[in-house]
């Protein structure tokens, strides 16, 4: 049978990721071992795994030094084409906001009239990952996007493509912010940014995820 997945988006930029090569990155999301960031030099999407938990404090528009390492066998999923391996952790050197964060992100968004990294539904068959087709993705709903605060999670509520999503939500600081204040739905300010992600395969599957959320700055 052949794949259900829509043709890659675009080419991708060619970044250096040689073992022992420094990355300087802009992140847009962060998970227990891995940080999503823009590389500064190539403009490239980079997913850098780490062996080690990734600091909790960082948060989008942070600018971070990775350093390449090999060990290919940290990457859950040998089809993330943005996929890295790193030595230690993200190590913070500042933040990046207006004109210039911005000119990174605009390139990357995803086209509004194409499924979401290349399908209509929720998960991606693990046998349907290729590695010209993305992982990770950066979106702008035109229509309102709403969050609600379920007792097993966060979600994401948006049209996209003609088609409703529901997706899951990830970002710990808001389900932090959100549980926090008792507060079970919030309408997301418009020109925010979704980091949306494949998951690492479970019973064959590659769930998608709204990783984090992107305000302007």
């Amino acid at each position: 049978m052949g794949s259900g997945l829509r043709a890659p988006l675009r080419t991708m930029p060619i970044r250096h990721d040689q073992p022992g090569a420094t990355l300087r990155l802009m992140v847009v999301a962060t998970g227990e071992h891995h940080c999503i960031g823009i590389d500064l030099a190539s403009g490239a999407l980079v997913r850098a795994w780490a062996a080690d938990p990734v600091d909790p404090r960082l948060q989008p528009y942070d600018l971070v030094r990775v350093v390449v390492a090999d060990d290919p066998d940290l990457v859950p999923d040998p089809a993330q084409p943005e996929a890295v391996v790193i030595a230690g952790g993200p190590e913070p050197t500042g933040r990046l906001t207006g004109r210039p964060a911005q000119r990174l992100i605009r390139p990357l968004l995803h086209p509004e009239n194409t499924p979401l990294l290349g399908s209509h539904g929720p998960t991606v068959p693990f046998w349907e990952r290729r590695p010209d087709h993305p992982s990770v993705a950066l979106a702008e709903p035109k229509a309102p996007l709403v969050v609600t605060a379920e007792p097993e999670g966060l979600w994401c509520h948006f049209p996209w493509d003609g088609r409703p999503q529901v997706l899951a939500c990830t970002d710990p600081r808001l389900a932090a912010s959100l549980y926090r204040a008792g507060i079970a739905m919030t309408d997301v300010r418009a020109g925010t940014h979704v980091v949306i992600a494949l998951q690492p395969p479970v019973d064959g599957y590659c769930h998608k995820v709204v990783e984090a959320l992107v305000p302007r700055r």
